[in-house]
């Protein structure tokens, strides 16, 4: 412990992007903090910048209970459907969430230097936003292409940053972490239960149906998220990466909140020895 106290401050926080897997970051969070792992830096991108954000503005345990709450009713509440948009849902409702939860937060006002990834849609360029207001770099961040419209920020439309950069190792890097820690919501994603439409149709392949729409896209997404985060880990490698089990939940089990925090906790007990060896050695 006394050596983790010790290096606390040069350590960097990469949290990857997977939707509703991404619950699974405060678990990991919560379980590094009380093992006084404390970083210096933290970078995120789409729901690992939303729970990287909350984190360095000190609300994490409000995000917490937000995930903690949702059904798939109140899930469906807060989709804002839009007729006429870029992206089938709005977004309003929760950027009007997010937004109130931080307040007019700025980037000065965080307590842990943080970057959020973006990716600029005019002309694919990977975004670091790390100036101005919280709230809306973070609503830019998550804004999946398709699921939600693209965001303004600075004069630019911004969409995800995971279609660019899907764990920013290099954003930590760039605050000054010497040790950077990468939580990998990865390949676990391409589990059957995560390609199977909702209401889940079994036995789908069995039966030589063709998959729906909305497989496809996910399992589109899935596929191009795995190769891009292998391809940017293997340039640009984390001392530590941590990959979460999150097999058995799809990318919009928003409501599993329970088991994706669960998740994040035991992979950072199952890494503590590996942990402790690159502290020890950084």
């Amino acid at each position: 412990m006394n050596v983790m106290r010790q290096r606390r401050h040069s350590i960097g926080l990469a949290l990857g992007a997977g939707a509703a897997r991404g619950w699974a970051h405060i678990g990991a969070i919560e379980r590094l903090t009380e093992h006084g792992i404390i970083p210096c830096a933290v970078a995120g991108a789409s729901i690992g910048a939303l729970a990287g954000g909350c984190y360095a503005a000190g609300k994490l345990d409000a995000l917490k209970r937000f995930a903690l709450s949702l059904t798939r009713r109140r899930i469906y509440s807060l989709l804002d459907i839009s007729w006429r948009g870029s992206g089938l849902f709005a977004g309003e409702k929760l950027g009007t969430l997010l937004e109130t939860e931080l307040d007019g937060c700025t980037f000065s006002d965080l307590k842990i230097p943080f970057i959020c990834i973006a990716t600029e849609l005019s002309t694919g360029h990977e975004m670091w936003l790390r100036s101005g207001p919280v709230a809306p770099a973070i609503r830019a961040s998550y804004a999946l292409p398709g699921i939600f419209k693209p965001v303004r920020v600075g004069g630019h439309w911004l969409i995800d940053g995971s279609v660019v950069n899907p764990i920013p190792v290099s954003a930590c890097r760039a605050l000054g972490a010497r040790l950077v820690i990468a939580v990998n919501l990865g390949p676990e994603s391409m589990s059957g239960i995560v390609m199977q439409d909702p209401p889940a149709l079994p036995d789908v392949d069995n039966l030589g149906i063709a998959p729906g729409l909305t497989s496809v896209l996910i399992a589109a997404f899935n596929i191009t998220q795995d190769r891009l985060a292998r391809s940017r880990l293997a340039g640009d490698p984390p001392d530590i990466n941590m990959t979460l089990r999150t097999a058995g939940l799809s990318l919009f089990d928003f409501a599993k909140a329970d088991d994706a925090i669960k998740a994040g906790r035991e992979a950072v007990d199952a890494m503590m020895p590996e942990i402790e060896r690159a502290l020890a050695y950084a």
